[in-house]
């Protein structure tokens, strides 16, 4: 019985090791592209920043949109600014915060604002090819 069953396992391991494998399904995996809808405006809760520089010339006024809420800054990029710092820094011009960004993988930015103190802040993006800013008011709760 013992020489049946290792014969028969002998069979099947050459039968695969010589079996043909056809692929199922030849045709290529179709790419999805979303179509991205351009945001004008930040989210709901997000007052509005009032970026300008010269990051933004010659690409539109919706290139970036950036806005502030109770507990943090929103920046969306509405299309590729490549790497980009991000920068805050308080009224007295003390930077509070900096990062940088790959706009082509991360085209949202959601910064919290923790430990701040109220009062007014600077926001800065800036690249090899220029740079944009805004101010916006905190108040802490």
């Amino acid at each position: 019985m013992k020489t049946k069953a290792l014969l028969l396992l002998g069979l099947c391991a050459i039968g695969l090791c010589t079996w043909d494998a056809q692929a199922v399904n030849t045709k290529p995996i179709p790419i999805i592209k979303f179509i991205k809808s351009e945001m004008t405006d930040p989210p709901q809760g997000y007052e509005k920043i009032d970026l300008k520089g010269t990051l933004m010339y010659g690409i539109g006024p919706n290139a970036i949109v950036a806005g502030a809420s109770d507990d943090a800054v929103y920046i969306g990029f509405n299309q590729s600014f490549g790497y980009v710092n991000i920068s805050i820094y308080n009224g007295m011009g003390i930077l509070v915060y900096s990062t940088i960004v790959d706009t082509q993988i991360q085209p949202v930015v959601i910064i919290p604002l923790f430990n701040a103190t109220s009062g007014t802040y600077t926001v800065e993006l800036s690249n090899a090819f220029g740079y944009a800013e805004g101010d916006f008011d905190y108040n802490y709760k």
